[in-house]
């Protein structure tokens, strides 16, 4: 019994030594209980206990000081009590002394995602999952794994994303998952600080600077729009499908979420992400940017959608809820096997279905007298003001630019 009360005595002296006057450490059913008191003694102020795994025996020594460290830094770090802090950490190597299991590690990030509603499970294991896969791969390799996350970031981008152009879409895709993740390793998880991701400066330059010019949005026009629609008028339901999305400024997969409410076309969300999966954007109601001439075509095409006379194609029809992104896929295969859209595409090969969604931009910035300001432009088409002008800021044409600074010349000339 002395013995035992020797090994305890000396523990307590270490963990005072290391972290500080405060801590209690007892034994609960042969387990080590660990409690720090609030006003850093343990006779005053109240104290939080946890019971922990870890046997009450000389053995457990370093373990119970790892704890504490660990704890402590996580507290520290994530301002977070110690019950919050001790379910992060129970499991980490430095208080187990069993390596981290990544495979377990992966499974539950996983469940975090598509669990929580941030991501579909379809967009997850096309689009996110392979991302983990190969980080957990680099991380267990049998030679030359990875150690830490700066470590991890810098040889996944050496072994994936040699052959992506730098400053990509795709590379920042790759380092934001992977960082991702490992922050979910850290907090959730109970990995070591080490595996932290690289921030800031240091995350940029993984991804690099673009090279080349990002390639300009291309738009339909409304000339091709008006060849599109009369070419189809012998396909009344692809011809319903194009117009709403070409004259209303749709994307195709919004197809799938439109219901029309006092004769107002609504438009669902089918944006998933962190921010919408939390708090749902209410449908917005669809502005026709009308061509001069088709005048009340728009809502000639609601009133038809909402009568049920004419429907959407019938492979869209039939598509599984939320399936967007296949719904995307279905009409663009309609539009590739009609004769009138593959004649406009041989004149303007860079024309893909969502330049119907771009054309509603130009229209609304170069086809009427008076353009529609940006950020009604912006709230019609269901995003926010710096993403209109990211994506439909930056085009323009020759012609078009010619035709505006004459009809500007010509105003003055009218004043004057």
């Amino acid at each position: 019994m002395a013995q035992a009360q020797q090994w305890l005595k000396t523990l307590r002296q270490g963990v005072k030594g290391d972290y500080g006057p405060g801590w209690v450490l007892k034994d609960q059913y042969g387990r080590f209980k660990i409690g720090k008191a609030e006003a850093g003694n343990a006779r005053h102020g109240r104290t939080q206990f946890i019971s922990t795994d870890l046997l009450f025996t000389r053995g457990s020594h370093r373990k119970v000081l790892n704890l504490i460290g660990e704890l402590v830094d996580r507290m520290d770090q994530l301002n977070i009590g110690m019950t919050d802090a001790y379910q992060l950490v129970r499991n980490s190597p430095e208080v187990t002394g069993v390596d981290l299991n990544w495979s377990e590690v992966q499974g539950r990030y996983k469940d975090s995602r598509v669990g929580s509603g941030t991501v579909k499970a379809t967009n997850y294991a096309e689009h996110e999952e392979y991302r983990i896969n190969r980080a957990v791969d680099l991380i267990t390799a049998r030679s030359g794994a990875a150690h830490d996350g700066g470590g991890l970031m810098r040889l996944y981008a050496r072994k994936h994303l040699m052959e992506m152009e730098p400053g990509s879409s795709g590379r920042k895709r790759n380092m934001l998952d992977v960082a991702r993740f490992l922050r979910f390793a850290v907090n959730k998880c109970g990995a070591n600080k080490k595996w932290l991701p690289l921030e800031c400066d240091d995350m940029k330059e993984l991804i690099g600077k673009r090279q080349s010019t990002p390639k300009p949005t291309t738009p339909i026009k409304p000339e091709e729009l008006l060849v599109l629609l009369n070419g189809l008028e012998s396909d009344p339901e692809l011809r319903l499908a194009v117009g709403l999305v070409g004259l209303f400024g749709l994307r195709p997969a919004e197809l799938m979420v439109l219901n029309v409410e006092d004769g107002e076309l609504m438009v669902g969300n089918v944006k998933r992400n962190a921010h919408s999966a939390a708090e749902p954007k209410p449908p917005r109601n669809a502005v026709e940017l009308p061509l001069k001439e088709l005048p009340g075509e728009g809502a000639r095409l609601v009133q038809l959608y909402a009568s049920g006379l004419v429907r959407l194609p019938k492979s869209i029809r039939n598509l599984e809820p939320d399936a967007y992104k296949a719904c995307g896929h279905t009409f663009r295969q309609y539009l590739d096997r009609n004769p009138t859209w593959q004649t406009l595409k041989q004149k303007n090969p860079e024309l893909t279905p969502y330049c119907l969604r771009h054309g509603y931009a130009w229209r609304s910035a170069k086809y009427y007298p008076q353009p529609v300001p940006l950020r009604d432009t912006a709230w019609m088409m269901g995003h926010d003001l710096r993403t209109h002008i990211r994506h439909y800021g930056q085009w323009t044409d020759t012609a078009s630019t010619k035709i505006a600074v004459d009809a500007a010349i010509k105003s003055l000339e009218t004043i004057t």
